[in-house]
């Protein structure tokens, strides 16, 4: 239905955003983790997700997809409504959230207003399962060129092999210089 919003920000409180989109002004609730990346006024994108419920109807925004992403997955666990999914996101990053699920860290989630030992416990059993796969052991510039490789139409296990194989011949070498290498070899198909 909605899947971003871009337009001005006129007001930011508490968790609250007033975005003026074309002389509409929407109300977005938003996590700590994105009202803290925005500017204090002027132009701003946020991907949103609109929330029905039995009394109201709201506005749920985010800096980045994954936020997205994660706030909707977390509504799916019972007993978890948007306000918990908005504090979890207000208290760790996307990446503190995963780990925590991954090295089933209970403690760390018991930290955050709203969540008890059986919420804790019951979020690191339904996310299980729904973990991203993560890239953590490849150095941060193989991952940006397999993402752009990506981007650009190639296949994930193709952009891997390349970069990874080029980023091998020469440690030093620069972003762009890998992406333009790495490309060289996939339309060559020389990988």
């Amino acid at each position: 239905m909605l899947y971003a919003l871009h337009g001005k920000l006129v007001k930011k409180e508490n968790l609250k955003l007033a975005i003026d989109v074309n002389g509409i002004v929407f109300e977005v609730i938003a996590p700590l983790s994105t009202i803290e990346k925005l500017p204090e006024e002027g132009y701003v994108k946020l991907f949103v997700e609109l929330v029905i419920g039995e009394k109201s109807v709201k506005l749920y925004g985010f800096y980045t997809e994954d936020e997205k992403n994660l706030f909707n997955q977390l509504r799916k666990i019972s007993k978890i409504g948007a306000q918990t999914a908005i504090s979890i996101l207000s208290n760790i990053t996307v990446e503190e959230f995963y780990k925590a699920v991954e090295e089933q860290n209970k403690d760390l989630l018991m930290n955050i207003p709203g969540i008890g030992k059986k919420t804790a416990l019951s979020i690191i059993v339904e996310m299980a399962s729904k973990l991203p796969k993560t890239q953590e052991s490849l150095p941060q510039i193989v991952v940006d060129t397999i993402e752009t490789l990506k981007s650009l139409g190639f296949k994930e296990k193709e952009a891997r092999k390349v970069a990874l194989d080029t980023f091998g011949n020469n440690r030093s070498i620069t972003l762009e210089l890998l992406i333009k290498e790495s490309l060289k070899k996939l339309r060559k198909n020389v990988y």
